[in-house]
């Protein structure tokens, strides 16, 4: 497994954690994780013995955000400035083809909450802080917007970010940001009932199922669109995955990919 200067890639069985390693930074986003990040999240994805991706912050603090002495350079190279790296670490969050978890403690601020919003499933400890705190900088949180307003909407959106204030793990769950709170041992137990509860389903079927979700949330409820979910329903039920899937239910045994 590759080497990283600001992340960790560990793995248990078919499940892969990546680590935001900067903890003397509190996981702060500079330009080197702005690419060591995707690179890491297209390893994961191509690997067919990962399932299920974890993304979390090493020590006490999940992200702080875009590094500030990154974001107040102003003798960047183009290819290296924040706003050509941040959308496409964002959008690789996003779509990633596989379950992604994300995994929220301490605290998680600015562009953290664009990590956030681009997964799947978000669980946070209950002590746990989350803000939109670019205005309080003379900043405004535009690369992770269309993240954010996807997960929580225009409105909320609007309301937290241009407050700037933090909010606790509580208010972050009601607003939609987090998924699952609670404390810290409760929340490692969640994450493994809810590993092995993705562990009972087809790898392709997921994969499958997440690429269509995130083609039909941009479309029309039209023909053409109904031809296409036609169509992924022909492909995957013909496929061996399906079909081993639909003969282990009949026969009242465990699927091939069942994990134990």
């Amino acid at each position: 497994m590759k080497s990283y200067q600001t992340i960790k890639r560990t793995t248990s069985r078919h499940t892969e954690t990546i680590w935001l390693s900067r903890p003397e930074k509190r996981n702060a986003i500079d330009q080197a994780m702005a690419v060591e990040l995707p690179e890491a999240l297209d390893a994961a994805a191509a690997d067919d013995d990962v399932s299920v991706l974890i993304l979390r912050g090493e020590e006490s603090t999940f992200c702080a955000g875009a590094d500030l002495n990154w974001m107040n350079s102003s003798d960047l190279p183009e290819e290296s400035k924040p706003e050509k790296l941040l959308p496409k670490l964002f959008k690789s969050i996003f779509y990633f083809p596989k379950p992604l978890i994300i995994v929220v403690q301490g605290t998680a601020m600015g562009g953290a909450l664009g990590l956030i919003a681009a997964g799947d499933f978000v669980m946070a400890t209950d002590d746990a802080r989350f803000a939109f705190s670019e205005v309080r900088l003379g900043l405004v949180p535009a690369t992770i917007s269309p993240f954010v307003v996807r997960r929580i909407g225009e409105y909320k959106a609007r309301q937290l970010m241009l407050k700037g204030s933090s909010i606790s793990a509580k208010e972050a769950m009601q607003a939609g940001l987090a998924d699952v709170i609670g404390p810290a041992t409760d929340i490692e137990d969640e994450i493994k009932r809810l590993c092995q509860e993705l562990g009972k389903n087809g790898p392709k079927a997921m994969r499958t199922c997440k690429e269509m979700l995130l083609h039909v949330a941009e479309q029309r409820l039209d023909d053409k669109l109904m031809a296409y979910t036609a169509e992924i329903l022909e492909k995957i039920r013909s496929g061996n995955e399906a079909r081993e899937g639909m003969r282990a239910f009949i026969e009242k045994r465990d699927a091939v990919w069942r994990q134990k």
